[in-house]
């Protein structure tokens, strides 16, 4: 597996971390808190999409390529959570959920702004697991 940070093409942030083998590249920008794969093309969107929630849909970005980018949904191993939630894609915030005995905690829930996404990551802990 080859991995390096390349320039984001959705933020043109410097913290896009792409990670690839022979068959499968993969790229997640934790400048703006979006992913995409060499497998998310548009031949394959309609599928993706059916399992995905409106507003991920309504936030797909394409890049100069052809590679179809969404927001990052994680639930880390505590179950501690970071997602894009919202109404619209001019009315939309990143989530943070942090765990408490082993389960989400929605008392915990925090908001974030679109360019926060590093700071909802540190909010539940992500950059002091081991």
């Amino acid at each position: 597996m080859k991995e390096s940070l390349i320039i984001c093409p959705r933020c043109g942030s410097n913290a896009c971390h792409e990670a690839s083998n022979e068959k499968f590249t993969m790229w997640s920008c934790f400048g703006c808190g979006f992913t995409s794969n060499s497998t998310m093309i548009e031949a394959n969107i309609p599928e993706t999409e059916k399992v995905l929630p409106e507003l991920y849909k309504a936030l797909r970005f394409e890049d100069e390529k052809g590679y179809h980018w969404y927001p990052i949904a994680l639930t880390f191993d505590d179950k501690s959570m970071v997602f894009a939630e919202g109404t619209s894609t001019t009315d939309w915030k990143w989530s943070a959920v942090q765990a408490k005995e082993g389960k989400p905690d929605m008392t915990t829930k925090k908001e974030f702004e679109e360019r926060d996404f590093m700071e909802a990551l540190d909010y539940v802990g992500y950059f002091n697991q081991k």
